[in-house]
């Protein structure tokens, strides 16, 4: 929109956590975003004036008219003497909790960013429900954090599940990989996003989903397909057989999960 932008990452990529494939492709629509990205850089120095803000990086200097810090959160708990009231914490300082939400002390449970998992609304949502079903004395389910989608809101779109690549690799599963740009389906062309990639992580001795990762329009919708699909015991095989209406960008999700098993038709 006619501003200059720099993004700053102390890490050795935008977007580390996600898949490598992935954040390869996000870093380069940012760029053509002509927004200037400085990766393994740390901001030092900074300086707020009266119209502006100045800061180092590297052996440089730089101004700008904000600087938005968006890294790096933590439970803020101090202040509920938590001690006193007998709920304990874990070594990450969050609030110790079991798969019903219950803290140490009895009748008080704790949901959200102050617990394990992710810091998302819609997995502190889902925690409310099952503290309230355990509340009530009803059956309820613990959480499986790793299946929870995980959403990116950039332009492309970011969202992923599971394990990534290197992480299904590090714990010596059988690894299969299904990966698809969106410009191999029709939709590509239709909606103006050829270059998105969809990418499944599969493990080959039974056929599991372990990962899903996409960036590109929609990517935060199609995510969700692949989590279903685990969630109902399905796997890539299972998504590869089942018939997507044309054209759409979920065509890319069956065709990445064709290619997973080895028969791949459009890519």
């Amino acid at each position: 929109m006619g501003t200059k932008v720099l993004l700053f990452e102390a890490l050795d990529r935008v977007l580390p956590t996600e898949d490598a494939d992935i954040s390869k492709v996000a870093g380069r629509a940012l760029a053509k975003q002509n927004i200037e990205i400085h990766t393994g850089m740390l901001v030092e120095n900074v300086q707020p004036g009266e119209g502006a803000v100045t800061f180092s990086y590297g052996d440089q200097q730089g101004e700008a008219d904000w600087l938005v810090i968006a890294a790096g959160r933590g439970p803020d708990v101090d202040a509920l003497d938590l001690a006193e009231a007998g709920v304990e914490l874990d070594d990450r300082g969050l609030i110790a909790v079991d798969g019903r939400q219950r803290t140490s002390k009895r009748n008080v449970y704790a949901i959200g960013d102050i617990v394990r998992g992710p810091a998302l609304a819609h997995k502190s949502s889902d925690e409310g429900i099952i503290a309230v079903e355990d509340a009530a004395g009803m059956e309820t389910h613990a959480l499986e954090y790793v299946d929870i989608p995980r959403a990116t809101f950039c332009a492309p779109n970011v969202a992923s599940f599971g394990l990534t690549e290197e992480q299904a690799r590090e714990q010596e599963l059988d690894v299969v990989v299904g990966k698809l740009q969106y410009g191999a389906v029709g939709a590509g062309t239709v909606y103006g996003d050829r270059s998105g990639v969809i990418k499944i992580i599969g493990e080959k001795r039974y056929g599991e989903l372990v990962g899903g990762h996409i960036v590109g329009a929609k990517a935060v919708d199609l995510i969700q397909e692949l989590v279903n699909a685990k969630a109902l015991e399905g796997g890539y095989a299972e998504v590869a057989r089942i018939v997507h209406g044309h054209p759409t960008f979920s065509e890319g999700v069956m065709e990445a999960a064709r290619a997973a098993d080895g028969w791949l038709v459009h890519g």
